[in-house]
């Protein structure tokens, strides 16, 4: 395909706002031996936000029902603010904001070269995943559960998987020898990643794309196929010495043995319990919700209405149904089928295994505003999107 500058420049914004929001919290993330990063980044990603912000505006593009569809959920977010307003942050921290402004910013994703994002995520991925190995030291968390500079292991996981699978689709796409070797230097580095932060979800969608990678594999050439079985049984063999605490914390978390994981797992049905407890008590509320962002800020509003959680509620799509709504979920929702319908007419099952490892892991996070499942589902849902 041939690429326009403006489709070259949104490609090139959209990947570095992602790269970017893996250091969001990098001034204020803290390590277990009281050290706190400060790379001075912060919130830069705002920059190649805005640039592709206005780069989707002039991409040449053929509307389609989805875009209705996208305009329309804006449109609902918009008008449940109005019937509830945040009550509490600045206008920037508002859920509505960053959930209008992801929408905005990467919904172009649908209409660009998909392998030219995912080359332009593969050239940067090195700067993505070893400045963890270069700035902190992962493996001396031990028992501790590795968040990364974005502070949180199961948001960390949800985008490392995604860039895993840009990394793949860019090894398979691409000829350039240089360009294949970052991208398997990348996916060796982001694995361990994932394994420390002991995300449940993360883990089960980073064995759900390492699956289909070996199927594709094995289906092109056995020989690759072997090739990847004995790295990952030397990678194994490393793994194993290296973070032998991180592997009983995983399987404790798997076991739900400690403390932490059973509030952890009580305090997420505690939320849905009580989110489905108030649209009962309050019919009302169904259509458009409490309002973006506004869970914790009412929950003694609605104490009386049988919502008992302490917590913001970890599944983004009851989440989605409490606070923006059942018309709003039902919009979010078509994105998913009109992405797993064309995936399936393609064929493209490794894309539908990312589709549903995404879909593993925002079932227990409150990602309604997480900016890299946003381009994660509008990749999938990419108008050129066949066999890749």
């Amino acid at each position: 395909m041939k690429h326009s500058f403006i489709e070259k420049l949104y490609c090139l914004s959209v990947v570095l706002a992602f790269g970017l929001l893996f250091y969001a919290n990098a001034e204020a993330q803290e390590a277990p031996n009281g050290a706190v990063y400060n790379l001075g980044v912060g919130k830069a990603f705002y920059i190649p936000c805005g640039l592709a912000l206005i780069c989707s505006f002039l991409l040449k593009i053929k509307r389609d029902w989805l875009d209705k569809v996208l305009y329309c959920l804006i449109f609902v977010a918009l008008l449940s603010t109005c019937f509830h307003p945040p009550l509490s942050g600045t206008f920037l921290t508002w859920t509505v904001t960053r959930f209008v402004m992801a929408i905005l910013c990467f919904k172009g994703v649908r209409d660009i070269d998909p392998l030219l994002l995912a080359k332009y995520a593969t050239v940067l991925s090195p700067l993505i995943v070893f400045p963890h190995y270069i700035l902190s030291d992962p493996f001396s968390y031990g028992p501790y559960r590795y968040g990364g500079f974005y502070g949180d292991p199961n948001f960390l996981a949800l985008a490392l998987n995604f860039l895993i699978a840009l990394c793949y689709i860019t090894y398979r796409g691409n000829a350039s020898i240089l360009i294949r070797i970052l991208a398997v230097c990348s996916i060796l580095g982001a694995i361990p990643l994932i394994l420390l932060g002991a995300s449940r979800g993360g883990i089960l969608g980073l064995a759900v794309v390492l699956f289909f990678i070996l199927i594709n594999t094995y289906k092109r050439t056995k020989a690759g196929f072997v090739v990847m079985i004995v790295l990952m049984i030397l990678a194994g063999g490393f793994l194993t010495r290296r973070m032998d605490n991180t592997l009983d914390l995983i399987e404790r978390r798997y076991q739900s043995e400690s403390e932490s994981d059973l509030v952890g797992v009580r305090a997420r049905i505690d939320g849905v319990q009580s989110a489905f407890r108030v649209l009962r008590n309050r019919p009302e509320l169904i259509p458009f919700g409490i309002g973006l962002g506004n869970t914790f800020q009412t929950i003694g509003q609605y104490r009386d209405d049988g919502y008992r959680s302490g917590f913001v509620i970890h599944n983004t799509y009851v989440s989605l149904l409490y606070e923006l709504g059942l018309i709003g979920l039902v919009l979010y929702l078509l994105i998913y089928f009109q992405a797993f319908q064309q995936l399936f007419r393609h064929k493209n099952y490794f894309m539908i295994g990312i589709l549903i490892s995404a879909i593993i892991s925002l079932f227990t996070l409150p990602g309604a505003a997480f900016m890299p499942g946003w381009i994660l589902i509008f990749f999938a849902a990419n108008k050129h999107m066949t066999t890749i």
